[in-house]
């Protein structure tokens, strides 16, 4: 019995993911209640509630406590490999602003990350990401001012780091060290993001060097958790 009742689960999941489909359904938009997709689909409601949790496990579907389903936001793809970001269908969703741009000297924190010197000179890039709804990123580079001696607020508001570096300095990068770990919105991270404090985030940072291995970037990005997913090669 309990066979049939996951064959029918998973056969009505496909159906609802066809209805989202052919009827485009958009990523916000709300899906019918269980009692409607009960009557949709002429099965009981206890087979509705099984297909939405497979799509909420799949990402297909989101959950609003005490508001109901709702068709999921595309993911953003990071890539790990040239360290840009692609919306999973439409890259040109993706869109970023400068929030901040000055120069600094490396305290004991970005000394130690960037094995620096204390108080060498660095610039502070600070982009927020936005997939045309909300926010979803906020990206805080930092660049040794060797690197782009020249730099300047205006250019710094022209590109991402990453064109900065390989365009404009005409480096190329090849190598990364990276590391992912989960951390909690603090008071500023909420107010930027427009979320609760303590939300969960991914916290993704890393190192990027030149051919000759010298230090190029080191970038600290706080996300949205369940906005991202990495991939090796970006999807075009």
């Amino acid at each position: 019995m309990k066979k049939n009742l996951l064959t029918l689960d998973v056969a009505l999941s496909k159906e609802i993911k066809y209805m989202l489909k052919e009827e485009h359904y958009l990523p916000g938009d709300k899906l019918p209640s269980e009692r409607k997709l009960a009557e949709l689909f002429h099965v009981q409601r206890l087979t509705v509630r099984g297909a939405l949790n497979l799509l909420l496990q799949d990402k297909t579907i989101i959950s609003k406590p005490r508001s109901g389903y709702y068709v999921a936001p595309k993911r953003i793809l990071q890539s790990i490999r040239n360290f840009s970001l692609h919306s999973e269908e439409d890259s040109g969703q993706l869109t970023y602003e400068l929030y901040d741009f000055k120069k600094i000297e490396a305290d004991n924190y970005l000394a130690s990350e960037m094995l620096l010197p204390e108080k060498s000179k660095i610039y502070k890039i600070v982009w927020l990401y936005s997939d045309g709804t909300q926010l979803i990123c906020i990206n805080t580079t930092y660049i040794p001012e060797y690197i782009y001696p020249d730099l300047t607020q205006q250019i710094a508001a022209s590109a991402p780091a990453i064109d900065l570096i390989t365009n404009n300095c005409q480096i190329t990068l090849a190598k990364s060290n990276q590391k992912v770990t989960l951390l909690y919105a603090d008071i500023k991270t909420a107010q930027i993001l427009n979320i609760p404090v303590d939300s969960p985030l991914m916290k993704y940072k890393g190192l990027m060097y030149d051919k000759q291995g010298h230090l190029a970037v080191f970038f600290e990005n706080n996300m949205l958790i369940d906005r991202f997913g990495f991939i090796r090669e970006v999807v075009l």
